[in-house]
């Protein structure tokens, strides 16, 4: 994923397409209701010229009672606004029919409040390095409907508690249970195990069913989120408001998952960085999910004490093991071309 191909411009072109149609969406709704109920007509024309005198006795302030007029106009201002709602439900049409259309109330499609990002355009970016990444095609493709157990031995090995079956099927288990209580139960996940197990494609499984359900959700990996990010973001002083973007993002998006921990080359920026990371994410109550090849002797000697200590104390373990599931649909496939020849 790559935040510098993200085109700011595009984004902020179909924001304004955006206000335009629901610009000309709101004058074909007046046309129509002009035309069904002339009455409405005349009531907005009569709460314009209200707030016309209302806003000139402000400018003016001549008149020691002016702020009683303008109270008595905002008052009778409400009573026509009240009568303009009776007239459309009377007349089989929703009470804010009439009302300024916005996609995001928030920001009312600017997609900046205060010069701040809003959360639509922060969604908006993370689609875009989605749809660039092709991560979107990769949920169609890898998600709870498509995870198949039969890679995973029905057979114990020894030292093994249960099965790479069992095992799994727990796994999936509690990553339903996670994504169902994601609401109302604040959890984090620690997915380890060695290479081709099906890590990257349960965390995938994860990110589809709540960007589904319309959670914020950044998926990064361990590299992207240290060299292109925040190694960027904090040392070149040069932060574009996609950069700046995402870098405040990895704080507030509601699930933050960093794949193949430990492919990153370690460094004590890094190591601050990712304490950070899980401290902050921790304190306000927003889940993360690890994935990792290292083992938790390997992760308690590539990382300081107090990072494994928190993945420990905040975090649901799971534990991958079994057969290398590419090296199995490799060996089907060989085996499938060998006997059609």
């Amino acid at each position: 994923m790559n935040y510098s191909s993200v085109n700011m411009n595009k984004i902020l072109e179909d924001l304004q397409k955006t206000r335009l149609q629901n610009m000309l969406l709101l004058q074909d709704r007046k046309k129509e209701i002009y035309e069904k109920i002339p009455k409405i007509k005349e009531i907005d024309m009569e709460i314009a010229s209200g707030s016309l005198d209302a806003a000139k006795k402000r400018i003016l302030n001549q008149n020691p009672d002016s702020t009683v007029s303008i109270s008595e106009i905002k008052e009778r201002n409400l009573t026509l606004s009240l009568k303009k709602k009776a007239l459309l439900k009377e007349n089989g049409y929703p009470e804010d029919y009439l009302n300024e259309i916005y996609n995001c109330p928030i920001c009312r499609d600017e997609g900046y409040i205060n010069n701040k990002p809003c959360s639509c355009l922060e969604g908006y970016i993370i689609e875009d390095m989605y749809r660039q990444s092709n991560l979107i095609n990769i949920l169609k493709q890898e998600n709870f409907d498509t995870f198949s157990l039969k890679y995973y031995s029905r057979e114990k090995s020894e030292g093994q508690n249960f099965s790479p079956y069992v095992n799994m099927s727990n796994i999936l288990k509690r990553s339903k249970e996670f994504i169902k209580n994601f609401d109302t139960k604040f959890e984090n996940i620690l997915i380890w195990g060695e290479s081709g197990l099906g890590k990257t494609f349960l965390t995938n499984c994860i990110a589809k069913e709540l960007l589904d359900t319309g959670h914020t959700v950044l998926y990064l990996s361990s590299n992207e989120l240290f060299e292109d990010i925040l190694s960027k973001y904090i040392m070149s002083g040069k932060n574009s408001d996609e950069l700046s973007t995402i870098y405040n993002f990895i704080y507030t998006c509601e699930l933050l998952i960093i794949d193949d921990l430990g492919t990153e080359l370690t460094n004590s920026f890094q190591l601050s960085q990712l304490f950070e990371i899980i401290n902050k994410r921790s304190i306000s109550k927003r889940s993360t999910l690890i994935s990792t090849n290292l083992s938790m002797k390997q992760l308690s000697d590539r990382y300081t004490e107090r990072i494994v200590s928190r993945l420990i104390a905040d975090y649901m373990v799971f534990y991958v093991y079994g057969t290398n599931i590419r090296y199995q649909k490799r060996r089907a496939l060989m085996n499938k071309t060998k006997d059609t020849n």
